[in-house]
């Protein structure tokens, strides 16, 4: 689905129901897959790009998404299905969605602590196939992340500034 690792169960699902939300006009920005031993979660993002995705088309894109999954059963045992919109911090898991966040402020988790800390937020400086900098908002040095080393990243909106 992206350049970051998803869960496999959540990247079987990407794969299954990714080319059905584009056929009708949306985006799978994002499968998020939680094992619960009586119940998993599987959390799916869509957008409708160009102008964001209203309720209307949520209502509508829900029961589909659902009866392919019935008929893929790439899930097993009782899961809940979430489909909702990716909200104003956006996830970015594909390396389109990088790009079109350079210049803007990010967020990078990593798998691993470096210097103390697996949390970043500062400006996304570069995308490039092997990953991002970013210039962190705290030590204002630029950082290099290849994608392998990110857990999760996400467009941060900065309500002071209005963007």
């Amino acid at each position: 689905m992206g350049v970051l690792t998803l869960h496999p169960v959540a990247e079987k699902v990407a794969g299954l129901l990714e080319p059905h939300i584009e056929r009708e006009g949306y985006e799978l920005v994002s499968v998020d897959y939680r094992h619960g031993t009586r119940n998993s979660l599987l959390r799916l993002l869509v957008d409708k790009p160009g102008r964001g995705i209203a309720l209307s088309d949520l209502e509508k894109l829900s029961p589909k998404l659902g009866d392919l999954l019935d008929v893929y059963d790439p899930v097993e045992g009782r899961y809940t299905l979430e489909v909702s919109s990716p909200g104003v911090n956006r996830p970015l898991r594909k390396l389109e969605h990088f790009e079109a966040c350079r210049g803007r402020r990010v967020k990078v988790r990593t798998h691993r602590a470096r210097e103390g800390q697996k949390s970043f937020i500062g400006r996304l400086e570069a995308v490039s196939a092997a990953g991002i900098e970013v210039e962190d908002e705290v030590s204002r040095k630029r950082q290099s992340f290849s994608f392998d080393e990110i857990a999760g990243a996400n467009y941060e909106y900065d309500f002071d500034k209005g963007e």
